[in-house]
């Protein structure tokens, strides 16, 4: 399976973490303000850079009550970092020259065989040079000078990010078996029955259930085969409500959490069927598919649950309103405490894994495509591109290339459009579908 890469950016409040994460994804996802804590969730994205991929996170989320909550927040954020991420970005404010928190985390970090790369950063205005020379006095061989907001230094960043990245070995399988193995990640908010779940998919008592929030700390994985294939169940920390997180290591375990959707083929969403939907599960579902994974809704508690005889059809009402954007994603009713529907969830994982590797022939998505933009053509605010052909690149999950003149005018709402008119044609229930669009090849002269 191919390795995804996370590299976390670390550093005490106001240092500018999400301005170099901004210009690092190259849009403004994360906001900016002045005041320290401003950034309350780690916030990820997608980079593309001398032809490797890898996801980087802003990890800023410290909103401290006073100077020794400080210390505590940003001390627990770099422990999950430095045990999640593949590479650090460790981020020190040039104006404000070397901190107490600077030189601890720094020490916390000489401990770890991980890259760890030291941007001076805000230093697009002239520096004492002693203040330079302190953070450099701080040991870390590969140090860079940058500035987030005119994006000095940012090149010769991604530079070394991928030759560190190059050097990383890609994990060995642990399983050596032939039959084919299937990564699926259980997510939700705290309190859903993860660990529960977790447990009766493996038939062991492995994971600690408990009706207290947040049991789960780290990610724990097993094994199990099923119809000739292996299913390698990651049971994860919840995923706490925004602006509602507990102080402490709890709040990062979204880092826990992004590394654990990276390694998996299928993500069940965990929910309970009394509590409803609430705009974390949403944010998890965007996590996933931004990430190209492959979501199942799994609504939980269903055998507590009053039946009438409408009540599944208005339940899937409900979830098709709140997940409208994803109307695609198959669900399925469970108990995970007695057993309920489990195996025949088992069999969706399989199902859905199988559509994952679906290819459809040039010509009929071609055809499908072109068709599309004649009953609809694309629109643009400068430049209306011009669709010329389209094919299917790859698998697991489909890509689907579009040539076009003026490619990087095609907007994502007329994507979800495209994306619509496949489904029409194939459902792909569980898969999601991702668009490579790019500029013709010019011909050259011989």
């Amino acid at each position: 399976m191919e390795h995804h890469f996370l590299v976390a950016i670390i550093g005490r409040p106001n240092v500018g973490k999400s301005t170099l994460f901004n210009r690092l994804i190259g849009e403004k996802k994360a906001i900016l303000a002045e005041e320290p804590g401003t950034t309350r969730d780690v916030l990820f994205g997608q980079v593309d850079w001398n032809k490797i991929s890898f996801t980087v996170a802003d990890t800023a989320g410290i909103e401290p009550d006073n100077k020794s909550e400080l210390t505590k927040n940003v001390l627990a954020q770099t422990k999950v970092a430095l045990e999640s991420a593949d590479l650090l970005l460790f981020l020190v404010n040039a104006k404000e020259g070397i901190h107490p928190d600077d030189q601890e985390v720094a020490r916390m970090a000489r401990k770890q065989n991980k890259p760890i790369l030291l941007l001076i950063n805000k230093t697009d205005k002239k520096i004492d040079p002693e203040t330079l020379a302190e953070f450099y006095r701080l040991g870390f061989k590969q140090t860079f000078e940058t500035a987030g907001t005119t994006g000095k230094g940012i090149g010769e960043v991604l530079d070394e990010v991928v030759y560190q990245l190059n050097k990383i070995k890609k994990p060995k399988t642990r399983t050596k078996s032939s039959h084919p193995i299937i990564k699926v990640a259980i997510l939700g908010r705290p309190n859903v029955g993860k660990s529960t779940l977790f447990n009766k998919l493996i038939g062991k008592n492995r994971s600690i259930v408990s009706k207290e929030a947040g049991t789960t700390r780290d990610t724990i994985d097993e094994q199990i085969l099923f119809e000739n294939h292996i299913l390698e169940f990651t049971d994860t920390a919840g995923l706490r409500r925004r602006g509602k997180v507990e102080v402490g290591i709890e709040k990062f375990s979204a880092l826990r959490m992004l590394r654990a959707v990276q390694s998996a083929d299928i993500c069940l969403l965990l929910m309970e069927a009394d509590e409803g939907v609430i705009a974390q599960d949403q944010h998890i579902l965007e996590i996933v598919l931004e990430l190209g994974k492959s979501p199942i809704l799994v609504i939980n508690k269903w055998d507590l649950v009053e039946k009438t005889q409408k009540i599944t059809a208005e339940y899937d009402k409900y979830l098709e309103q709140k997940y409208r954007f994803a109307s695609w994603i198959p669900k399925i009713y469970i108990s995970a405490l007695t057993g309920q529907r489990v195996d025949r969830l088992k069999t969706l994982i399989l199902s859905t894994m199988e559509l994952r590797h679906t290819r459809i022939a040039d010509e009929k998505i071609n055809s499908l495509i072109l068709q599309a933009a004649t009953e609809r053509r694309p629109f643009g605010k400068y430049a209306i591109p011009v669709i010329r052909s389209a094919r299917q690149t790859s698998a697991n999950p489909p890509v689907i290339e579009i040539v076009a003149d003026r490619p990087e005018a095609l907007h994502h709402t007329y994507l979800r459009y495209l994306e619509n008119k496949i489904r029409e044609t194939w459902p792909l229930p569980g898969v999601p579908i991702r668009f490579s669009p790019r500029a013709k090849a010019r011909r050259t002269r011989k």
